[in-house]
């Protein structure tokens, strides 16, 4: 027994990082699939992707296109995510749930994206700060927990970030990779459109010689074939072209100084998620800049500098480019740098804990599980009002005392009474 008891020991002592990570991903996976119907929300956008897989799983319809950048802009993204998420809802045999799952598998992937190209970028102490705070804050796990195409704008965004540092660094063969990457980010959101010109502004850097030029017209056929979908239903779309210019001369007011100060909070806004209170979000003024000087500090060389440059890149593209533009806003506009928000922030953790006293070492794992416990007990108070269990308790009201529901685009009680009904064996819509 002793014997026994020793190995388990030397086994954790050896495998203890792993075990720590594996015991992370525990908590992400409870922290995502907990109450999945009482907690995730089935609204517009689901909806939306529930119709659409409906079209492809039942009707055979298999789009071109899909859902639209802008209303009334004519611009359309990629179809791949409704072929993503038609694949849950074929598994489900349509049932709504498929839209939480979905939510579910992609938070996985995200888990293992940040902590893999984090590590790839840093190390894996910085890594393993990053998937914890990701895990455990509040506003990561509701982001998870909303099934959109927004759920894939950070993880591919630090994969894109990746791929461009080692094309920049000298790896010429990333080239294929990142556009297919950015190719494939058409299928997921408009704000795509930053990537190209973050590339652009990143070829003075690229390694100049055959290969790099060998990898570049081998990938912008790769680039053009993930917009082939979309090129084809343009197209094909009489008076398109005119709707999508005349959004864009609509919508672009020109490039000013004082609209750029006036979304300098925007720029920043995705700090807001993970420094939690109210209160914390004032710092990221004080730490994106401090970051490159903490980063730079005794380490002024070449790799180091583009890492620089890039981390900038992905804050003033698009907060220069929404300067230019005259609509709306959302915060997840600018989700490309949420990840690297969380960089930032790991990294800044990572130095404190490097310093060699034993004190803050203690200050700093006292932070973190405080950050956690408080994160946690947040979310396990609050529900999701908008969630698919009281959609379908509402719609099987109205079934029971035989009520139609007409469909209606982006109700989801439509789509509900739709799966119901199909359960019962009856036609509707």
């Amino acid at each position: 027994m002793k014997k026994i008891f020793s190995q388990c020991l030397r086994f954790l002592n050896r495998h203890k990082l792993l075990i720590f990570i594996f015991g992370i991903f525990l908590c992400e996976l409870f922290l995502r699939f907990y109450q999945m119907d009482l907690r995730n929300p089935f609204g517009y956008d689901q909806f939306d992707n529930a119709w659409a897989a409906k079209k492809i799983v039942v009707d055979h319809y298999f789009p071109l296109v899909g859902m639209v950048a802008k209303a009334d802009s004519g611009i359309y993204i990629g179809p791949a995510y409704y072929y993503l998420i038609s694949i849950f809802y074929w598994l489900t045999n349509l049932n709504p749930i498929a839209s939480s799952l979905f939510a579910g598998v992609t938070s996985i992937f995200t888990f293992w994206v940040i902590f893999y190209f984090i590590k790839k970028l840093t190390n894996t102490q910085v890594a393993i700060i990053a998937v914890v705070i990701n895990t455990f804050s509040y506003m990561a796990i509701v982001f998870d927990r909303v099934q959109w195409p927004v759920d894939f704008i950070p993880s591919m965004s630090l994969i894109i970030f990746y791929l461009l540092y080692k094309v920049v660094t000298g790896d010429s063969k990333k080239i294929v990779w990142l556009a297919l990457a950015i190719g494939f980010m058409w299928s997921i959101h408009f704000t795509a459109i930053f990537f190209p010109i973050i590339v652009i502004l990143s070829l003075p850097f690229f390694p100049r010689n055959k290969e790099t030029l060998k990898y570049i017209l081998i990938s912008i056929p790769l680039f053009i074939l993930c917009l082939m979908p979309n090129i084809i239903y343009q197209l094909s779309q009489k008076g398109a072209n005119g709707a999508f210019g005349g959004y864009l001369s609509g919508s672009y007011h020109g490039f000013h100084l004082r609209r750029v100060l006036q979304l300098t909070h925007d720029a920043l806004i995705q700090f807001n998620p993970y420094l939690t209170i109210k209160e914390g979000e004032y710092a990221k003024y004080l730490l994106f800049p401090l970051f490159f000087l903490v980063f730079l500090y005794k380490k002024i060389i070449r790799n180091n500098l583009v890492f620089c440059y890039l981390v900038l890149l992905w804050f003033v593209v698009p907060w220069f480019v929404f300067a230019t533009y005259s609509g709306e806003l959302s915060d997840y506009y600018f989700s490309i740098n949420r990840f690297v928000v969380l960089l930032i922030l790991s990294y800044f953790i990572y130095r404190i804990w490097s310093l060699k006293f034993l004190l803050v070492k203690v200050i700093v794992t006292v932070f973190l599980i405080t950050y956690c416990v408080y994160n946690l007990t947040f979310f396990l108070q609050y529900g999701n009002d908008n969630n698919l269990m009281a959609e379908e308790k509402t719609v099987n009201q109205k079934i029971n005392n035989h009520k139609y529901i007409h469909w209606q685009q982006g109700v989801p009680e439509a789509y509900i009474y739709y799966y119901l009904m199909r359960q019962k064996g009856v036609r509707v819509y």
